[in-house]
């Protein structure tokens, strides 16, 4: 099984070699050999202990960027990967366009030990660049859809995001699954941020029954910018979603916020690393997952204090809502601090509902039900209510309450 996924992965990558105009052929052939090196990771490795990701090389990993006809109220929209819709005022285009105008830098097919990065990166013949000017003030909403209408499709969708000095954008995405095959979705997104530059992200994922997804969110921070991450994610045959932030200059912050929801058999993981480089810079991270049924949750939070970062400021908090026995979580915070002067605090709980408020709520005539919910709305409204846009918050808040897991699914 494990062969015939590889042969297939191989032959689809060699199929794309034959494409006209390929302007980074040459860094996709790379990436490939990268990938090659190291495979598929199984549990063996730390970083993938409690998520198992060879499960993946049970589906034939034939590269699909096929397009269907769509267009509905979104700046962009990628279809397997592919741009169908791009409305974006900015400067934009195709990786490659980006790549070979000068407006994408080449590092970002630096391997950086991660064979999924170094799998997005050879299949990088489509996925999408924006160019954010200085001082620009954008909204952009992003649908990446994958459709798949039977049989086994791999794709690729990759964003790359440039935020010029002092800009100000805020970006919505969803993320969307149709159709009644079986994906392997493996996502990147690349964010790079000039001094003052701010960018708030808001990722919707969604529930689909014979998906794996892995994503990667990569984010380089210069002096005084602001990345705020609003991560909404949801269980899949196998999900997983890293996200890996430089704050690479004085005074960059990043705010990591999450919500993730698994019932069933689902599974998710989630691990972020932060990188304080330099001095004075902040991070505060806030995950909070609700888990039903059989489902297993993963949360491995990693915090790097470099030797030159004094004053650095990190928090870092992880609650998960457990709504039966059978549910799993892992939570683990790792802290590596190399500087003396810093604050560094990190908090994991693991619970039920609360009885006692429970027992109120029913004592006012609330059946079970609608006392569990409101209890629940509660809880992710901590995360939710982090989101500045009202129109968005106000969405979020009706969409995660409707995709709650049910406690005994």
């Amino acid at each position: 099984n494990i062969m015939k996924a590889i042969a297939a992965l191989t032959e689809s990558f060699e199929s794309t070699l034959e494409i006209e105009k390929d302007g980074i052929k040459d860094l996709r052939v790379k990436a490939f050999e990268e990938f090659n090196k190291t495979g598929i990771p199984t549990r063996k490795q730390e970083y993938w202990k409690f998520s198992d990701p060879s499960v993946i090389l049970n589906i034939e990993l034939n590269h699909n960027d096929s397009i269907i006809d769509i267009d509905e109220n979104y700046d962009l929209i990628l279809c397997n990967g592919k741009i169908v819709k791009n409305q974006i005022k900015s400067k934009t285009g195709t990786v490659s366009e980006g790549i070979l105008n000068g407006l994408v830098e080449k590092d970002i097919f630096e391997s950086k030990n991660n064979p999924f990065l170094d799998l997005n990166n050879a299949f990088a013949i489509n996925g999408c660049y924006i160019d954010l000017e200085k001082n620009s003030e954008s909204t952009i909403r992003i649908l990446n859809l994958v459709n798949n209408e039977g049989g086994e499709q791999a794709v690729y969708p990759k964003i790359i995001i440039n935020a010029g000095k002092n800009s100000n954008t805020k970006i919505f995405e969803e993320f969307r699954v149709s159709g009644k095959g079986t994906n392997f979705i493996n996502s990147v997104m690349n964010v790079s941020m000039d001094m003052g530059a701010n960018l708030e992200h808001v990722i919707l994922d969604d529930y689909a029954d014979d998906t794996y997804h892995i994503a990667n969110i990569y984010a380089k921070q210069k002096k005084d910018s602001n990345f705020i991450s609003h991560n909404f994610s949801i269980g899949k045959k196998f999900a997983r979603r890293d996200y890996n932030i430089e704050l690479k200059e004085t005074g960059a912050n990043c705010d990591l916020n999450g919500l993730y929801f698994a019932a069933n058999r689902e599974h998710i993981d989630h691990h972020t690393t932060i990188e304080h480089i330099k001095n004075n810079c902040t991070s505060n991270e806030h995950y909070k997952g609700i888990l039903g049924g059989k489902a297993i949750a993963v949360f491995n939070g990693r915090i790097h204090v470099h030797p030159d970062a004094q004053k650095t400021d990190a928090i870092q908090n992880n609650q998960n809502l457990l709504l039966t026995d059978d549910a799993t979580i892992h939570t683990k915070p790792e802290l590596e601090i190399y500087a003396d002067d810093v604050k560094c605090t990190h908090g994991a709980t693991i619970g039920q509902l609360d009885d006692k408020a429970m027992f109120y709520l029913r004592a006012r005539g609330l059946d079970i039900d609608s006392a569990r919910r409101l209890l629940m709305r509660a809880y992710v409204g901590e995360i939710i209510e982090k989101i500045s846009d009202d129109e968005i918050r106000n969405q979020m808040m009706d969409i995660m309450i409707d995709k709650l897991p049910k406690g005994d699914e």
